[in-house]
């Protein structure tokens, strides 16, 4: 059986550079910024769900989870849940670090 390898791609150079480093024992992943293999298969992953980018959107436009959760069908203790799973993923640990991280990665405007 041929020995599968995982690429990432990304043209964020402080990603590429923050992936390398924590990834560099693991030979079968590589990070790169242009997929030019041939007979590679793409498959692409988000990070956060189109539900999840609607919420980090209303925090940033209503400014508070009170406010943002009075514009969705939602309670703000469902919210508050949802963010914790966010900033998880994202690896922050505030509300206001995964807006600043959305904005930066142009998840949300």
């Amino acid at each position: 059986m041929p020995k599968r390898k995982v690429v990432i791609v990304t043209r964020d150079p402080l990603l590429k550079a923050f992936l390398e480093q924590r990834l560099s024992s693991c030979e079968e992943i590589e990070v790169v910024e242009s997929m030019l293999l041939p007979d590679a298969t793409l498959m692409e992953h988000r990070l956060l769900s189109r539900t999840e980018q609607d919420v980090l959107q209303r925090i940033a436009d209503y400014g508070s989870v009170k406010q943002a959760a009075r514009s969705i069908p939602r309670s703000e203790a469902t919210l508050k849940r949802e963010l914790e799973v966010i900033r998880e993923k994202l690896g922050v640990r505030t509300t206001l670090q995964a807006v600043v991280w959305a904005l930066r990665h142009r998840v949300i405007r």
